[in-house]
């Protein structure tokens, strides 16, 4: 149906951005065999430039703490899978953000936990 469920850091993420964002993934790694997009082999230094692999995409600056956590928890198709993704990377790089981030999700979920229970 085009949506995913998904986890990361202990929190669950799903919709219709999880499932565009496994598949952006995962064509991005399958990029990585394609002869086409392979680096070349420098001849002269019997070595291949992989410079190609260390380039930096420019992203925006963090989202605030309580904007990333409720981007990630949204499940509605109106998620920018690329911003999301940002989070996370963002989350990945920086443990006190990530810290932030998981606590303010936490709290979410347990609130919407205990409403249904």
């Amino acid at each position: 149906d085009g949506t995913a469920l998904g986890f990361r850091f202990g929190i669950p993420l799903y919709g219709e951005w999880v499932w565009k964002l496994k598949d952006f993934i995962d064509v991005m790694f399958m990029d990585l065999f394609d002869v086409n997009k392979l680096p070349k082999l420098d001849e002269k230094k019997d070595e291949y430039d992989t410079a190609q692999y260390d380039a930096s995409i420019e992203r925006p600056p963090p989202l605030a703490a309580d904007d990333a956590a409720k981007l990630l928890l949204r499940t509605d198709d109106d998620v920018d899978f690329h911003r999301a993704w940002d989070v996370l990377r963002d989350m990945m790089a920086d443990d006190k953000y990530k810290n932030e981030v998981l606590d303010i999700a936490r709290l979410s979920v347990d609130k919407q936990l205990s409403e249904i229970i």
